[in-house]
């Protein structure tokens, strides 16, 4: 585009840590960023709505590299940690409201002469909690247990047609923004189980030990066998579509 220029973004934050007296610890973040002139591709041939037939029918498509892509990314965090006599406790938040009009340098929108129908969600969860739990047990055993949530993948849902002639098969629905669909959610819990033998020596008659050690652990992946979908086809000429067809 003869009118194209450099990218940029306007990053701001603020954060907030605190340490109480029962060794509780919490920090919060809050994150703004906003992207504007972000680079996209958009198709001056593409045929004007209404009409089927390029404005130029002896030209094929003609990609326009352009910087009129926006974005908005706003991001919340809070983290907490607790220690306690024999186990602590961490744990982690976060929030994401993520929102742009475009898919990349190279990434083609819906409508060629409306660019901010494009204005929607970006696929990423919008909420995601980890909690891990440390605890020294009897015997000198060692238990960790972990737990992974978050909210769906969003997911795009297209027609699976090229109803404005452009040679683009990404036209949605009327009146259905960009990733609207809400993909299911997903939650693991992990545990490990650890004890360390020492076959050393002691030294100079302290607790510490020199030479080797043997350790024995195991791991449970997902422990209560939880069936976590993948997310759905979001094409409505598919026979998979609103469905998931894998599992993660």
């Amino acid at each position: 585009d003869p009118a194209i220029v450099s990218p940029y973004e306007i990053i701001s934050n603020i954060s907030v840590e605190q340490t109480f007296r029962n060794n509780l610890f919490v920090s919060v973040k809050y994150e703004h960023n906003r992207g504007v002139h972000q680079y996209r591709s958009r198709d001056l041939n593409a045929p004007l709505p209404g009409e089927s037939e390029k404005p130029d029918p002896t030209r094929g498509n003609i990609w326009n590299l352009e910087s009129t892509g926006l974005f908005r990314f706003q991001f919340l965090n809070v983290n907490f940690r607790q220690r306690f006599s024999i186990f602590n406790i961490n744990g982690g938040y976060n929030f994401r409201s993520m929102y742009n009009d475009y898919d990349g340098p190279f990434g083609l929108p819906s409508d060629n002469y409306n660019l901010r129908r494009d204005w929607g969600r970006q696929n990423q969860p919008r909420h995601n909690f980890n909690g891990t739990v440390n605890a020294r047990m009897f015997f000198g055993v060692f238990l960790t247990g972990t737990i992974d949530a978050n909210s769906g993948s969003l997911y795009n849902i297209t027609t699976g047609e090229d109803n404005n002639g452009d040679s683009n098969i990404n036209d949605r629905p009327e009146g259905t923004s960009r990733n609207s669909g809400d993909g299911p959610r997903f939650m693991s819990f992990n545990f490990n189980v650890s004890k360390a033998i020492f076959v050393g020596r002691k030294t100079n008659g302290s607790n510490s030990s020199s030479g080797a050690n043997l350790n024995f652990f195991a791991n449970v992946n997902n422990a209560f066998n939880r069936t976590n979908y993948g997310t759905p086809s979001g094409v409505m000429t598919s026979p998979f579509f609103g469905k998931p067809f894998s599992a993660r």
